[in-house]
């Protein structure tokens, strides 16, 4: 008599979105966004990358050493798409900066092998109904202009474009080819002008552009107790304003870090039916800490001038991301 082997059956490996795990997917979510955004991350998205790879390899250790991450500095919720278990595709879901109705989906992203199989529809469709859940009142995203396939993906669940940045880097120590205005009056900002560049930037940014990068009227402080605070957090603020008649008309500021060559950034405003772009961005390029290394700003697509002078300044175009949203009511 020949006895019959019962066959044992091993649970298949889960296929399908669920909530992100850091403790066993942080490792995996760093493939996709290197695989899927190699060529196009600037260097804190290369060191954000860096970060989730040694911090994925410590397993139920990740968890506890973001209870320790500064506010604002933790990794983002968000969902992943496992194949036969193995993370092939993320997005993140997060509250908007200062909006309590409104979330912000980003790095929707898929392994190359595995595009074309609805897993990113799948993936949006899932935060969609995230933010619902949560409360949201609408969601918004960025997509390159130029990514043909992301766009219509966007548009096919509702999503508009409601404006655009363009950014554009300049490297180091970058000649300066273009003499700056001599008719327009640069200076220092000084204590209690917070306020009025504060409101100069909010009038100069366009609506459709504050929910990506909303201003903070804690940014735009001159005391040394602002200038204390980011000594700690290694990185050093300057600024320069242009006033007309009693007005600050225009305004810069230049962000750089503490570790030297690291890559700074611009933000600058200037007053509808002013012209002092060129001297701001002079003003900002002849000091020492900007001009020894490269720096990126984005700006609004819309603002031609302003873009026309730092593209005679050597700066150059990196990308053009498109800014759309989502009303969920």
């Amino acid at each position: 008599m020949v006895a019959a082997r019962s066959a044992v059956r091993h649970p298949a490996a889960f296929t399908g979105v669920r909530p992100l795990d850091i403790a066993r997917d942080l490792a995996g979510v760093a493939q996709v966004v290197a695989e899927s955004f190699r060529g196009e991350m600037d260097p804190a998205g290369e060191r954000a990358v860096r970060e989730m790879r040694t911090i994925g390899q410590l397993g139920p250790l990740a968890m506890w050493i973001e209870l320790f991450l500064p506010v604002g500095e933790g990794f983002s919720p968000g969902l992943v798409w496992v194949e036969q278990g193995r993370v092939v595709g993320n997005a993140t879901v997060r509250r908007a900066p200062t909006f309590a109705r409104g979330y912000v989906i980003g790095n929707v992203a898929v392994l190359p092998e595995y595009r074309g199989r609805g897993i990113a529809r799948r993936l949006m469709e899932a935060s969609l109904e995230r933010a619902r859940d949560e409360g949201g009142e609408w969601v918004a995203l960025e997509v390159r202009a130029d990514n043909a396939p992301a766009r219509h993906l966007y548009q096919s669940l509702g999503f508009q474009q409601t404006s655009a940045v363009t950014q554009l880097r300049r490297e180091a120590d970058s000649p300066i080819m273009w003499d700056a205005p001599s008719h327009v009056q640069i200076r220092r900002p000084r204590a209690g002008e917070e306020g009025a560049v504060f409101s100069l930037a909010q009038a100069a940014t366009p609506e459709g552009l504050r929910w990506a990068e909303p201003l903070r009227q804690g940014e735009f402080s001159f005391g040394w107790d602002r200038r204390f605070d980011l000594w700690l957090a290694g990185r050093r603020e300057s600024w320069w304003v242009v006033e007309s008649k009693d007005w600050i008309v225009g305004a810069i500021e230049a962000e750089t870090l503490r570790r030297p060559r690291e890559e700074g950034r611009l933000r600058m405003w200037v007053a509808s039916g002013n012209a002092c772009h060129a001297v701001l961005l002079h003003a900002a390029l002849a000091a020492h800490e900007v001009a020894s290394r490269s720096m990126l700003i984005s700006h609004p697509a819309t603002d031609t001038t302003s873009i026309e002078a730092l593209g005679q300044l050597g700066f150059r175009h990196v990308r053009t991301l498109a800014h759309m949203k989502l009303n969920l009511k």
